[in-house]
């Protein structure tokens, strides 16, 4: 039987401090943790107040341990950076894991801003499938200078305080940590907010901008609703991932509109008081939308004016409220394309998953050695625009779905298709060419069309497009084991029946080169 999973316990750090309780008072109160930072040459931040809060938080979330089969997930865009500059792998997974004395399931994801989203799904799926009684979701991000010079680049960055669904022009970024339990069948004394249900989209449509229709976002909440055994009517409040940004906030209310017509729920967002916390935002949001189930209350859209353009759409204006919530979604959108939605509730799941497992087979594999050789299997157009890390993996998901026997004509339904891309190393390249930039001085030079692919969502977005992968789309930075990591997933989202294709795509620009795989529900025997 399916287990009802829960949040137990949350920890977090913000501009307003490393405490989840004061962070929410604030949150409730319409403060704002964003200022204007002479680090930054005068950006809008919300900046954390220490370098590593994280693994306080971690040990204030287990004061007596977990259980040995815990797991842990972290969501984070700055694992191949860390692991570059420290000349060692990434090691925060393994020492949270280590400390813990967890010796379930471990991951880490690096996919864009859906990344924490994207770790909090991993863990549900572990949860229901047994592997673990309990699961430690992180959210963990920090802001360099690199980071603020290329969302720069992009003119992404609001020069004021930003007004999601307001009329911003742009985002305050932010630092952010977030350490939730996630318990299986936990005691209903311990819950925060039960965790009844996800859906995760690729839009295949452009590396950094999301359709105007808001198209993916809208099937990932279909899906997630569908999922949590509830209708749209049924939800009470939408935490949204409001960047304030035109393009995110356009798409973002299309698909709340084409889900929920013109009876939506309120939605807000809290990134114009702690920032968008980029890789973190997912579990941050979560724990936020959490406490407000707990408390009853729908956190505030800050910053907002009388005037705003925001129509007929109830962003909780300035001013926190007390409201029924009894069921809560969550979103998050990334580059790359990658959508994700959270339902969280103030009861379990209604639905119950009663299919058993589907066996799985590989369809298609392919092997590509190195940059020369995957230049001559992907369009020209890429080749200058997807940098090494997508180029190969572009060649390699190309050649795989090939052998797989798919064609324009002959092929599985998009949005049934999944991909999960893997790299040991990340973007060392782009990684190389932004610090070769900063110790020059010259970071104003960034380029908008390769800096994107600093993030692994991004390479796997190119693969997406390539191919018309509509259907869960992750990217996991695990070091070494991220291959394995990955097609270990890969098997789960076919055998659960999240997909029935899933194409796993490793690769690495370092002498790695680039290897796919297409895995495929089989058959089942008579």
């Amino acid at each position: 039987m399916t287990p009802d999973i829960a949040i137990t316990r949350v920890a977090l750090a913000t501009g307003f401090g490393a405490d989840a309780e004061e962070t929410w008072r604030q949150v409730v109160a319409g403060a704002s943790a964003v200022r204007s930072a002479d680090g930054f040459d005068g950006a809008y931040v919300s900046q954390l107040d220490g370098a590593d809060v994280l693994m306080t938080l971690v040990k204030e979330v287990a004061p007596e341990g977990l259980p040995a089969d815990t797991g842990v997930a972290i969501g984070t865009n700055g694992a191949p950076e860390a692991a570059w500059l420290s000349g060692k792998p990434y090691a925060v997974l393994d020492d949270v894991a280590d400390s813990l004395g967890a010796r379930g399931p471990r991951v880490v994801f690096g996919t864009g801003c859906v990344a924490g989203t994207n770790a909090l799904c991993y863990a549900i799926d572990a949860l229901r499938a047994g592997v673990a009684r309990t699961m430690v979701v992180i959210g963990v991000e920090s802001l360099t200078v690199t980071t603020m010079a290329t969302f720069r680049s992009w003119k992404a960055i609001d020069p004021a305080p930003s007004r999601p669904y307001g009329g911003s022009g742009g985002v305050n970024l932010g630092e952010g940590a977030a350490v939730l339990v996630l318990t299986a069948d936990p005691k209903e004394e311990d819950v925060i907010a039960y965790v009844n249900g996800y859906g995760l989209t690729s839009d295949a449509f452009h590396v950094t901008s999301p359709p105007r229709d808001g198209e993916g976002l809208h099937r990932a909440l279909r899906i997630a609703l569908r999922d949590a055994g509830v209708a749209p009517s049924d939800v009470d409040y939408v935490n949204g991932h409001g960047t304030g940004t035109p393009a995110n906030d356009t798409a973002e209310l299309a698909a709340m509109r084409a889900v929920f017509g013109q009876d939506a729920p309120p939605i807000s967002s809290s990134k114009p008081q702690v920032g968008h916390t980029l890789g973190a935002a997912g579990a941050v949001e979560a724990a936020l939308t959490a406490l407000a189930i707990r408390d009853q209350v729908l956190p505030p859209t800050a910053n907002v004016a009388p005037d705003a353009p925001v129509g007929d759409w109830d962003v909780v204006p300035n001013r926190s409220r007390p409201a029924r919530i009894d069921v809560a979604v969550t979103n998050s959108l990334a580059f790359g394309g990658a959508n994700g939605v959270v339902v969280l509730g103030r009861h379990p799941r209604r639905a119950a998953d009663t299919d058993p497992e589907r066996p799985v087979e590989v369809r298609g594999f392919a092997e590509v050695a190195d940059l020369d050789t995957a230049l001559t299997l992907i369009p020209r157009a890429y080749a200058g625009r997807a940098g090494e890390l997508g180029a190969l993996a572009m060649a390699a998901g190309k050649a795989a779905w090939t052998d797989a026997g798919f064609t324009a004509e002959h092929r599985p339904d998009a949005e049934r298709v999944g991909l999960v891309f893997a790299t040991a190393e990340g973007p060392v390249g782009t990684i190389e060419e932004l610090f070769a930039l900063r110790e020059r001085g010259e970071l104003e030079l960034i380029s908008p069309v390769t800096a994107p692919n600093i993030v692994a969502s991004v390479t796997a977005g190119y693969v997406c497009q390539q191919l018309g992968i509509k259907g869960p789309l992750s990217a996991i930075t695990s070091g070494a084991d991220s291959e394995s990591i990955a097609e270990e997933y890969a098997r789960g989202l076919v055998a659960r029946g999240r997909a029935d294709v899933v194409l796993v795509v490793s690769a690495d620009e370092r002498g790695g080169g680039a290897r796919a795989r297409v895995l495929a529900a089989a058959p089942r025997a008579s």
